[in-house]
């Protein structure tokens, strides 16, 4: 089969999950072999042009890979559809650890800046209801905006002429690439991500603690060398770049991915040296007693977010290859 069939299936297994594809895409593979075999008629030697032909008319009845996409899905997607069910996915995958990781961090550091004497159970008590609050908004947020994004895509998708829905053609599936959109939607969550970490020493403690830590200034040291920060914004830069490459080329590119996990690893261990040897936090959020504690957590917290990305990266480029 041409390139064309190549593009069709991937656009119905790009929704589907990846341990099922591979058996998906021989079936749809086999079916379209079979149904152009049948409409060519049992022609020895048929044309090029008979061939292509027959390939469009059995793609246009077999019909919108969106649509057929849902028929291999074991689980109903009403209120995420087909359209942004793939992105929802690693959304929850990523996202939602991500989230956990720094509200557990953050959390930790307020607690311990306001006791004198840090209680193991007072700090989980304190440390699992902050962070399942935040989990449920993070949740929510994620589904309420991928759910008005995919009410948009459907509307767009159902053109009408003449008060008729217009049916799907072989034409609308050449612009149309599921591998491209899911590498790009994630790019731009990347460079969100990253923008709201370059923005981390600007941030009040009022915007993570209800209270007075340190008269709502930020995390942050303000007397944290320049050289410090400006190698944080350096690997942010470099981090940065690698997104709005996936996001131009959309496309699985193992170099691309292969500088990304190298950035990412060299930025822990930026951050741990940082953290080891200099006086990251404020002042007025540390004591004497919780220091280490709070130095421990931050630099687990560091690698278990960076661990959490590799594994992410390579999900999204194994699926996409």
């Amino acid at each position: 089969m041409s390139a064309l069939t190549d593009v069709y299936v991937d656009n119905v297994i790009g929704r589907l999950p990846e341990n099922s594809r591979g058996d998906i895409a021989a079936e749809i593979r086999a079916t379209i072999d079979d149904m152009v075999e049948h409409r060519l008629g049992g022609l020895d030697h048929p044309a090029q042009a008979q061939t292509a032909s027959a390939e469009r008319e059995v793609l246009e009845e077999l019909g919108d890979p969106v649509q057929l996409s849902l028929e291999y899905t074991n689980s109903p997607q009403h209120l995420i559809g087909p359209n942004t069910y793939p992105l929802f996915v690693w959304a929850m995958r990523w996202v939602i650890p991500l989230v956990a990781v720094i509200a557990v961090t953050a959390n930790a550091v307020a607690f311990i800046a306001t006791q004198d004497t840090v209680q193991i159970g007072a700090l989980i008590g304190q440390l699992v209801g902050n962070t399942v609050t935040a989990l449920l908004v993070t949740f929510a947020t994620i589904t309420i905006i991928l759910a008005l994004r995919d009410r948009g895509l459907s509307d767009g998708a159902s053109e009408t002429v003449n008060g008729t829905r217009k049916s799907w053609s072989v034409d609308q599936l050449r612009a149309t690439d599921v591998k491209a959109k899911q590498i790009r939607a994630e790019a731009i969550l990347g460079l969100i991500f990253i923008v709201l970490l370059a923005l981390v020493p600007f941030i009040p403690t009022s915007l993570f603690y209800v209270g007075d830590l340190n008269n709502g200034e930020p995390f942050i040291n303000p007397e944290l060398g320049a050289g410090w920060m400006l190698g944080y914004w350096f690997f942010l830069t470099l981090m940065a770049i690698v997104e709005v490459v996936k996001l131009s080329r959309g496309r699985a590119i193992a170099s691309l991915f292969a500088v990304g996990a190298i950035i990412d690893m060299a930025m822990a261990v930026f951050l741990t040296i940082a953290l080891l040897t200099q006086n990251v936090l404020h002042p007025e959020l540390t004591t004497a007693a919780g220091a280490n504690f709070q130095q421990i957590i931050t630099v687990v917290a560091v690698w278990v977010i960076v661990i959490w990305d590799q594994i992410s990266t390579w999900r999204t480029y194994r699926a996409s290859r």
